[in-house]
This record gives C-alpha cells, structure tokens and sequence, in this order.
C-alpha cells in the first residue's frame, strides 16, 4: 500500500471532475484526480457536444445554464483549443406541430431566452441542410457546439500546469472514513490517496461509493447512443435538435395543445424501451454525429442494433441525403440523471469531508460551472449561485413515478 498526500481528492476525470480539479488548483489548492479510466473515458467522451440552453427549465436549471454559458467565454480565453463554436441551435418541426412550437417559443421568451421562431423559409435559409418538408423551426442563438473530449483534455491539462496530480487507471473501490469523517480513498489495486476532503464526481457510479456510508442517491444511468459520420463538406453549422426531442421536457408537456403522439416518430412505436432525442451536430472535421435513442439499461453503456436502428432510421428519413454516408463509428453513453434533471452539489449530510459534483444530465452545460461553485465554496468564496437548489437533501431529489417528461 502506497500513500499519496493531498489536500482534495477528486474522484472522476469527465466534464464536472476536471473542472474542479482545474477551478481548485487555481485557487492554490493540492489536487489529486482520480480516474478509473481516462479523463473523459464516460458521458463526457461519449456525447454529440451539445451546449443546450433552449431547452432548459425556469429556475434553477435555466440560472444554472446561463451561468454556464457566460462561462465558456472565459474558458475559451483561457483552455487549449476545444473546438467552441457559438453556432446557435434550432428545433426544426413540421405542420401539424406549429401551433405547439409557437406556444414553445413564447414560453421561452418569458424565461428569458431570446428565442425566434422561423418559417419554413426563414429556417432553411439560416440552415440549408434542413429537411425541406419542414414547416419552419426555432432558433436560439445562445445554443453553442463542443468537443467535448477535448474540453476535459484542456481542463485536465491546464489542471496539471497550476500544480494538480492526475492519476489515470485508478478506480476507487471505497471512501475510507473513520467515525463519519472522510480520511482519503481507497483503488482497486491497493494505493489510498489521503486528503482532507474528497469531492465525488464519478456520473453514474458516484452511488455505489455511497451504499456503504447508507446514502441512496436517485441518481439513474440513462443511456443515450450516437453515430458518427464520415466527413461531409456540406455545413449545417447550427445544432439542431428535431421534434421527437421535446416532449422529454416537462415545461413543454404543460404547453396548449400538446400531445406526445403528435411528437413521435412512427419507428418509435415499434421500438419496445427507446424514446428518440432526435439531433444532429456537427464537428470541427465535416464528420456528422446523429442521435440520440434513450433507454435506462442500468450500467450498461454498450451500443444496441436497435438503438442505432431507430436513429439511422429516423435521421435518414428525415434528411434523405444522409442515406449514403458511411457511418465509421457507433457509441453509447451513461448519463447520470436525477428527478429533477438538477445536479447534486454541495456536502453529504451526515458524513464529513465529503463533497457531491454529480447527477449532470446536461453536463456540457452544468459541468465547468458546477466545477468553479465547487472550488468556491471550498475555498471559502461566495459561489456565484446559490448552491441551496442543488443540495443532497433538496426536496425536489424524491423519485417521481413518472420518468417520462420530467426535466
């Protein structure tokens, strides 16, 4: 057994875990981060990019997001290359749902996006590779693209100049704790990393090192899959979400008018346990990443014929130009998605020296800023939001029996 002394043991290398690894070092903070892989080995390696403000619920979920977007302008500043494009977003959508996505565009208005709302003309001129029967589509230029990959790459990276300790291949096996108080972790070959606090930001696996100390996080592992293109020279520049999306939304399931049947595709009918997050982005390189079918398959982050079935089979009918690209890579990936699609951050109540950054099921948003509230309070600063909202013992935390339209 080997001892490594550190001040804050971080335990997760994705989007949230290098981000407080990185917002703590620069706050003179001793950090050790700790991956069972790699960074952004999970969700953060494995998602289409997406930094998705059009979507996102009043209160705390929006204040949280805009915050997090205000963010990227430094971040940009300051990291290596990422691959950042301030792209703006669209949900595109045809005739029989426009009176929803009119309702959908003053909702989001009276949050306080500056959301548009085009015609069939109007949409196909800001993006021409949309599909040419659609009735028109809305727009939010706050919506933003990512490498996400990247992104841990350069937090992690810049997290190791300001003095931080990156172990790779460490997986925690357990939080050692002596009578309620955190002492350091324990890895699955032995080495314990002693600090003097330790911050939990491991995405869906962050519950199974709480079972011992009689925590139940609701926190449940939803599998999103996705496809990636060979390279296009054809640019659709914004990311673009289509109308099977947004009846995952709570606020849009209260609109006038709506009806989820209006809002599925006929393939996902047949699709026993998938609904469609139907969207495409793409990348830096001219590659398409089409997605994204959603199932809750517990820990299991595999791809499925059935997934990628009802993706390709969605995506081709809708942009029929896509039908012969070659498809080079195929994935899927476990986000950590709570009640209240709110992540957890702050203190375990009863256990002392422990930290949460967990539960980000829009980590591309939620993350870096999540990482930096973290930092401040540790450090002893006055977080930029109130972190009350996204407390352990919350009690919009309690598991709904509807797991359908509850973001």
């Amino acid at each position: 057994m080997t001892l490594n002394g550190s001040d804050v043991v971080v335990v997760g290398a994705g989007i949230v875990g290098a981000s407080t690894a990185r917002f703590l070092a620069g706050r003179g903070v001793s950090v050790t981060l700790l991956d069972a892989h790699r960074p952004g080995w999970g969700a953060s390696g494995r998602n289409p990019g997406f930094v998705w403000l059009h979507t996102r619920a009043v209160g705390a979920q929006m204040e949280l997001a805009l915050a997090g977007r205000h963010l990227y302008e430094e971040l940009v500043e300051e990291l290596d290359d990422f691959e950042f494009r301030p792209s703006g977003g669209m949900i595109y959508f045809f005739e029989d749902q426009a009176d929803v996505m009119s309702s959908l565009v003053d909702e989001r208005r009276a949050a306080g996006l500056p959301l548009e709302l085009l015609d069939h003309r109007s949409a196909r001129e800001r993006c021409a590779a949309l599909p040419a029967t659609i009735a028109g589509a809305t727009w939010n230029p706050l919506d933003a693209h990512i490498r996400t990959e990247r992104l841990v790459e350069a937090l992690v990276v810049d997290a190791e100049r300001m003095g931080a300790k990156v172990e790779r291949d460490a997986r925690v096996e357990r939080i050692e704790a002596t009578a309620g108080r955190v002492i350091g972790v324990r890895t699955d070959d032995g080495r314990t990393y002693g600090g003097s606090l330790v911050v939990l930001a491991a995405g869906v696996w962050t519950t199974a090192l709480l079972v011992p100390f009689g925590i139940d996080l609701p926190i449940s592992p939803m599998r999103l899959q996705v496809a990636e293109t060979e390279p296009v020279e054809r640019r659709f520049e914004p990311v673009l979400y289509g109308p099977t999306a947004i009846k995952q939304y709570g606020f849009v399931r209260g609109l006038p008018g709506f009806d989820p049947t209006r809002f599925e595709h006929p393939l996902e009918r047949g699709s026993e346990g998938l609904k469609m997050l139907e969207l495409v982005a793409q990348r830096a390189d001219g590659r398409l990443l089409l997605g994204c079918p959603m199932d809750y398959p517990g820990l299991d982050d595999r791809a499925t014929v059935g997934g990628l079935a009802l993706t390709l089979g969605v995506l081709a009918e809708r942009f029929p130009e896509l039908g012969g690209l070659a498809v080079e890579r195929t994935w899927a990936g476990l986000l950590p998605e709570t009640p209240d699609a709110l992540p957890i951050l702050g203190p375990v109540p009863g256990v002392e020296n422990l930290e949460l950054a967990t539960g980000h099921v829009f980590g591309n948003i939620a993350g870096p800023i999540s990482g930096k509230l973290v930092a401040q309070r540790l450090t002893g600063e006055t977080p930029d939001l109130d972190l009350a909202a996204y407390s352990a013992d919350r009690p919009s935390l309690v598991p709904s029996p509807d797991a359908l339209g509850r973001w």
